[in-house]
């Protein structure tokens, strides 16, 4: 979908996207996917083609500047596939089935003739988990009710009227004393067969659905239609979970959802078919869970040290401080606000502050205004993919600015600012929110691998501190510091996540050691 010419197809689901270009394709309704099969436009696209190859290799940015006017950008970049040795891919081109297998059809490639080679691998868990969930909820409900009702299907009204009735008896049945609650598969799916075709109204939503596509891009119909296909779905390695909140205008909205549990479901078929599979990541210790979670049987173990001078390297672990639950007072966010300031006043550059989350990140900010003169940047979670570039480049720009993030948001990994960054902050840990899902979570790896705790809450939040560690060394060349502030990084069972050279120091004063470091230095 980023590479699509049509406008606001951005805000479609991956699932919708792909309804949607699929019928306006089969109906020759697009005009770009035209113009990159007609014979008569052969010659201008190999002169395209000739002077991407003669460039190359660009970016997808670069690629969809030369052709989004004329052709489309998947198209094109699938006919320079086909002759390519080397291409480069999100996840979800290889991770989900139905699109894997049009996607090496369509660059005429094989799995079993490929090595794949899955980078910042320590996110393939849960993108896989992802990819297999699903959920509907009666805002999504009522929007496709509008839409039976626009397009005078009044059966298909009173069967989503009736679905949503459904959802409403089940939040009265499962939600007396809890905002959240296990759910069966039966219990919702015997309501629907009781009153309905279950597969019959699937059908139905999906004819309704592509009349919906001819006028507008997005079918909320297509959503129920596909949650109730996923709904269907074998309980072993899954959850189903009902809960309730509040939309932004105040109405209660209802949600049941199947939440995959087993990431191997997924990725196992893809082991067992490809040549050989290479994942790596700069944040991949413990190496045996990713094999475990994966269903790797059998795989080679390797880590590797950090090519980067250690010499450049400030790495602080600060006692005496913690973001866990039963400590956060106004008391404890002073005192965090104070080691922050501390540390500020002795790094001469720009520093990244990563919280674990929005509340946390605006009640020690609070201090944090008071006790620095510096230019504050804050990520919000309503900015678009402009606005982040836009905030980046404008904390580039600033000498001594300091980015208060949140460690699971967009700047957590992924951004790459070398010489730009003097300093990290890592305030607390980025434990999981303890809700339903997580609590089945370790509850399924404590059965499998006897691990449950470490798997699905301490590692991925120590690997989420180290992820936003590495924002900090970028290049051979940078030089900086990086402060871990929550004493619970000292434990002995969350050391096990760290690379071996890490090399940290444990203090209470970080301000000591951060200045002594940088007037050591020689830029």
């Amino acid at each position: 979908k980023h590479m699509c010419s049509f406008e606001d197809v951005d805000k479609l689901s991956s699932r919708e996207f792909y309804d949607y270009c699929k019928e306006l394709r089969e109906k020759d309704l697009c005009p770009f996917y035209n113009a990159s099969k007609s014979k008569e436009m052969r010659v201008e696209r190999e002169v395209l083609y000739d002077k991407i190859k003669k460039d190359g290799p660009l970016t997808i940015d670069q690629v969809y500047k030369l052709t989004s006017k004329k052709f489309c950008t998947f198209e094109v970049t699938a006919d320079i596939a086909k002759k390519a040795n080397i291409i480069i891919a999100d996840y979800f081109h290889i991770l989900s089935p139905g699109i894997r297998d049009s996607f090496l059809l369509r660059i005429n490639k094989e799995m079993g003739k490929s090595i794949i080679i899955f980078d910042e691998a320590h996110n393939l868990s849960r993108r896989s988990r992802e990819l297999m969930s699903d959920n509907i909820s009666t805002y999504v409900i009522e929007n496709a009710i509008k839409e039976a009702r626009e397009f005078d299907n009044p059966h298909i009204v009173e069967a989503l009227n009736e679905l949503k009735s459904i959802l409403d008896e089940l939040k009265i049945i499962k939600l007396e004393k809890a905002e959240e609650s296990l759910l069966t598969k039966n219990e919702f799916f015997q309501r629907v067969v009781d009153f309905i075709d279950y597969f019959q109204f699937i059908g139905d939503l999906e004819y309704l659905a592509d009349l919906v596509r001819e006028k507008k891009k997005r079918s909320f119909s297509s959503l129920v239609a596909i949650f109730l296909k996923s709904w269907n779905t074998d309980s072993e390695g899954f959850t189903r979970i009902i809960k309730s909140s509040k939309l932004k205008t105040g109405k209660e909205n209802v949600n049941i959802s199947i939440r995959c549990l087993d990431p191997s479901i997924l990725f196992k078929p893809i082991i067992q078919n490809s040549s050989s599979i290479i994942c790596m990541s700069g944040t991949l210790v413990p190496t045996e869970m990713y094999k475990d979670l994966l269903g790797f049987d059998d795989a080679i173990l390797r880590e590797y040290k950090n090519p980067f001078p250690s010499e450049n390297r400030l790495n602080v672990i600060v006692n005496g401080v913690t973001t866990k639950f039963d400590r956060r007072t106004n008391e404890m966010y002073e005192k965090i606000s104070n080691k922050c300031s501390s540390v500020l006043n002795n790094v001469p550059g720009n520093v990244i502050i990563f919280f674990p989350s929005y509340d946390i990140m605006y009640n020690i900010s609070v201090h944090i205004r008071k006790d620095t003169t510096r230019k504050l940047f804050f990520e919000n979670s309503a900015h678009n993919k402009d606005e982040r570039i836009e905030l980046i480049n404008d904390f580039k720009r600033t000498k001594n600015g300091i980015l208060l993030a949140v460690a699971a948001g967009s700047y957590g990994e992924g951004i790459d600012l070398p010489g730009v960054i003097k300093g990290v902050i890592i305030v607390g840990l980025p434990l999981n929110r303890p809700d339903l899902e997580t609590k089945e979570l370790i509850e399924y790896y404590d059965k499998k691998y006897a691990k449950g705790w470490d798997y699905a809450y301490v590692y991925p939040a120590i690997i989420k501190g180290l992820q936003n560690a590495g924002r900090c060394i970028r290049s051979e060349t940078d030089k900086g510091c990086v402060i871990f502030l929550d004493e619970r990084y000292a434990w002995e069972n969350y050391k096990k996540c760290f690379p071996h050279d890490a090399n940290f120091e444990i203090t209470k004063l970080p301000q000591d050691r951060v200045k002594e470091f940088f007037s050591q230095i020689k830029e």
